[in-house]
Formats: C-alpha cells, sequence, structure tokens
C-alpha cells in the first residue's frame, strides 16, 4: 500500500510544494534576520548623539545596550558596523542569496593573519611510539 502513494503523481507534487516551501521559509527567515540586524544598527547610529550627551562613548555604548538588550556585546557591533557599511541591505553583494554569519565573515570583520613560524617536528617509532633521538 505505501508503494503506491509514493509513486502517484499527487503524492510527487506534493513532496516537491513540501520542499519549496521549506527552501522560501528558510530563505525568507535568513533574510529577514539580515535585514533585522541592519535596523538595530541603523536605529542605534540614529541615537548615536544621545549617547555622546550622556557621556557614554565608543564600546561603552556597545556594552550597555547588549546588557539591557541581552543580547551579546559584539553581537550589537556587528549590527553597529553593517549599517554604518551599508545605507541599505540591497547594498550586500551577494544580494539575498547569503545569511547573517556570511555577511559577519566576509564583511564586518578582518580575515586572521597567520603567524609565521618554524615547524619543529618530533619524529615517533611507528612500532613503540616512542620519540626518537636525532
Amino acid at each position: 500500500m505505501t508503494d503506491k502513494i509514493i509513486v502517484s503523481t499527487w503524492y510527487t507534487n506534493l513532496l516537491e510544494e513540501c520542499k519549496d516551501a521549506f527552501v522560501e521559509a528558510e530563505f525568507t527567515s535568513r533574510w529577514a534576520l539580515i535585514e533585522g540586524y541592519h535596523n538595530v544598527g541603523k536605529l542605534i547610529l540614529a541615537e548615536y548623539d544621545h549617547f555622546e550627551q550622556n557621556d557614554i562613548y565608543g564600546h561603552e555604548i556597545s556594552q550597555r545596550l547588549a546588557t539591557s538588550l541581552g543580547k551579546s556585546q559584539r553581537t550589537v557591533e556587528y549590527a553597529i558596523a553593517f549599517a554604518k557599511k551599508f545605507d541599505t541591505v540591497d547594498m550586500l553583494p551577494e544580494g539575498k542569496n547569503t545569511n547573517w554569519n556570511q555577511v559577519i565573515k566576509k564583511h564586518l570583520t578582518q580575515p586572521k593573519e597567520t603567524e609565521e613560524h618554524e615547524h619543529n617536528y618530533i619524529e615517533i617509532c611507528a612500532i613503540c611510539r616512542e620519540k626518537k633521538n636525532g
């Protein structure tokens, strides 16, 4: 009985429609999150002068906001940096084909510089697993 359902056209169509609905929902939620972070950054930037008047400057702004919002300071700082870098979310080079983590990695953080160092290799005996002198 189950095999008959799986090969039925209506069932295949239902599966495709459900898959499409999931893909659309995931896409919409990722983009809504990006828009949300951008909006938060813009709101904070719009009120920046009020912070200055209250003697709250620099990292202290993001720290106080993060505590009040129940978010991490880094999250608040990324939202601010995002709003500073992009006037609108439509300016993202990837368009809507991205997610918040990719925005952070590609546009809001500096790549870590690799430290140059000498390699110190140790030979290990394949039989007894002890270090070889050499």
